[in-house]
C-alpha cells in the first residue's frame, strides 16, 4: 500500500470522506446556534450522526471480504496503522513536553484525553489551543488535531471509568459559564436500564459535580429510596425495555424476563408476536420469598389494573439503581449499598384485600396470582398523620377527631380531584367526551400512569367518606373494627 500526494491524484474514498466529515463539522456548528429550538437540535443531531454512521459503514465495506461491497483490506489495514501511528506519536510529545505538565490518561482510535493537574478552565482552553496546534503541525494534510468532538472542549469536573465511558460538565469555550452534561457509554445513556435509574445517576453525578460534597449526593438517593419504598413514585421510570429473542434462547436455563412476558401475551393473542430484536416492555413485581424474577415479570398494563400487585421496591433499588452508582462511586472509595443498609426504612404494607367491609373469599380462591403475605395485613401507619401506629387511627389523631376528620375529608377531595383533572385532560388529548371512559394505553404517555393511578386512589377511597360522618360518634375500638380502610390513601399526600 502505498500513498500519492493530493496533487498527484486525489482518491474516491478520501474526497467522499473529507466531504462528509466537513458536512458533519458544519452540522455540529449548527447545533450550537440551535440550542433554544429543541426540535431543530434533535434533527441536526440526527443528521450528524448519520454522516458518522456513512463513514463508519465506508471503512466497514473496505475492510469485509467476500461480503464486502467495495472489498479492500489494504485500505482498511493502512487507515487502523495510520491511525495508531499518529496517536502514539501524539501522546509521546504531549508527555514529553515539560512545560505543558499534562498526562494522557486515555487515548481510542482518534480521540486523546489529556489530564491537566491544578490548572483553571481558561489554562486548560489555552494549552489545549497550544497542544493541538504544535501537534497539527508535526503532521501532514489533512491530518488536524482538535478538542473532543472538533470543537474547543474542557470537561471539568470529569469522571473517566472505563473505555468508552466517561461523564463530564463539557464547556466549548473559555467564557461559557453554564456547562453541558455530556455522557458517554454510562447508564444515562443506555436503553437496557430504567429511567429512574437513568434520572438518579445523572442527578448524583451533578451534584457531586456541582458542590463536590459527597453528603449532598447520600442525602438526594436516601430521599429517593425512601420515595420509591413508600410508593410515591410513577410506574413509567420502573420498566424495563430489553430486546427478545424468541426461539434464540436455550432450554437448559430459564429465559430472560422480557422473554418470559412476551410468550405470556403471545400465548394469549397469537397476533401479539413480538419481531426479533423487538423491545418488550416489563415491570417487577412483589413475589413470595424465594421465587423466581420471570414469575415476577408482568407487563405494566397488568399492574396497572391490579392495585393489589406492587412493584419490587427492594429488587429496583439493591439491583438496578445501586450497581450503576456503584461503579462510579467506587472509584473513590465510596460505599453506596452501605447507605442503602444504613438508612431507616419506611413501614409500607401492601393494599388490604378488605373491599367495603367484605372479605372477598371468592374472589381470592379464583385468583391464579398469588399475593405475596403482606398485602393480608393492615398497615402499621396512622391513616391520618402516617405516623408509626398499631391501629389505623392513632391515639393522637383519635383524640383530636374532628381536625382528623377534616384531614381526611381533604385527602378525599384531593384525590377526586386529580381524578377529575387528569380525565378531563386525556379526554381532550384523546378527542373522547368528556362523559366516556378513556380507552387509551399508551405506555410512552405519563398522563396514562397519572389517570390509572387516579383510578387505584378512587378505589381506595371507598367507604373513607362514611367513616368521616361517623368518626366523631365512634369509639378508637370501633374504628378498628371497621375493615373497609384501605392503607392506600395514606400515600396520597
Amino acid at each position: 500500500m502505498a500513498y500519492a500526494k493530493r496533487n498527484v491524484r486525489e482518491g474516491l474514498l478520501g474526497r467522499m470522506l473529507t466531504e462528509l466529515l466537513e458536512t458533519r463539522i458544519m452540522i455540529k456548528q449548527a447545533m450550537k446556534s440551535a440550542r433554544g429550538d429543541r426540535g431543530l437540535s434533535k434533527i441536526l443531531n440526527a443528521r450528524q450522526l448519520s454522516l458518522k454512521f456513512i463513514c463508519n459503514v465506508t471503512y466497514g465495506y473496505t475492510s469485509a471480504n467476500f461480503s464486502g461491497r467495495m472489498p479492500a483490506a489494504e485500505i482498511a489495514d493502512s487507515i487502523v496503522q495510520s491511525g495508531r501511528e499518529t496517536l502514539e506519536k501524539a501522546i509521546a510529545m504531549i508527555e514529553q513536553t515539560p512545560k505543558w505538565g499534562a498526562r494522557v490518561v486515555y487515548g481510542d482510535t482518534d480521540s486523546l484525553f489529556v489530564h491537566l493537574p491544578g490548572r483553571t478552565k481558561e489554562e486548560a482552553f489555552r494549552l489545549g489551543n497550544e497542544i493541538a496546534d504544535t501537534i497539527t503541525a508535526t503532521n501532514p494534510p489533512p491530518i488536524k488535531l482538535k478538542f473532543e468532538k472538533a470543537s474547543l472542549n474542557v470537561y471539568y469536573p470529569c469522571v473517566l471509568m472505563a473505555k468508552k465511558r466517561y461523564v463530564g460538565f463539557k464547556y466549548e469555550n473559555p467564557d461559557e459559564i453554564e456547562p453541558v452534561f455530556d455522557a458517554k457509554g454510562i447508564e444515562t445513556v443506555r436503553r437496557d436500564g430504567i429511567p429512574a435509574g437513568q434520572k438518579m445517576v445523572e442527578k448524583c453525578l451533578k451534584i457531586l459535580f456541582r458542590t463536590q460534597d459527597f453528603s449532598q449526593v447520600k442525602d438526594y438517593c436516601v430521599s429517593s429510596w425512601t420515595k420509591i419504598m413508600k410508593g410515591q413514585v410513577s410506574v413509567q421510570d420502573f420498566i424495563f425495555a430489553k430486546e427478545v429473542r424468541l426461539g434464540g434462547y436455550s432450554d437448559k436455563v430459564p429465559p430472560p424476563p422480557g422473554a418470559t412476558v412476551a410468550a405470556k401475551k403471545l400465548a394469549l393473542d397469537p397476533m401479539d408476536e413480538p419481531q426479533y430484536g423487538d423491545r418488550v416492555p416489563y415491570v417487577i413485581i412483589r413475589g413470595e420469598p424465594g421465587s423466581r424474577l420471570v414469575d415476577r415479570a408482568v407487563p405494566p398494563e397488568e399492574l396497572l389494573r391490579d392495585r393489589h400487585k406492587k412493584i419490587d421496591d427492594v429488587y429496583y433499588i439493591t439491583h438496578t439503581l445501586i450497581p450503576p452508582l456503584e461503579r462510579i462511586f467506587n472509584l473513590v472509595g465510596t460505599n453506596v449499598r452501605q447507605w442503602f443498609e444504613n438508612m431507616p426504612k419506611p413501614i409500607r404494607a401492601g393494599a388490604s384485600r378488605f373491599n367495603n367491609g367484605i372479605e372477598d373469599d371468592e374472589e381470592d380462591e379464583n385468583e391464579d396470582d398469588r399475593q405475596n403475605i403482606d398485602e393480608h395485613f393492615k398497615s402499621m401507619q396512622c391513616i391520618v398523620c402516617r405516623g408509626p401506629s398499631d391501629t389505623d387511627i392513632c391515639e393522637d389523631c383519635f383524640e383530636d377527631r374532628h381536625f382528623s376528620a377534616q384531614l381526611l375529608l381533604e385527602k378525599v377531595r384531593m384525590v377526586e380531584r386529580r381524578a377529575r383533572n387528569v380525565h378531563i385532560l386525556c379526554a381532550a388529548c384523546t378527542s373522547s367526551p368528556a362523559a366516556d371512559p378513556i380507552l387509551c394505553e399508551s405506555l410512552d404517555c405519563p398522563w396514562m400512569y397519572a389517570r390509572m393511578k387516579s383510578v387505584q386512589n378512587m378505589e381506595a377511597i371507598k367507604g373513607v367518606q362514611d367513616l368521616v360522618a361517623r368518626l366523631p360518634e365512634l369509639s378508637i375500638e370501633d374504628v378498628n373494627r371497621i375493615d373497609h380502610i384501605d392503607d392506600t390513601i395514606i400515600d396520597l399526600t
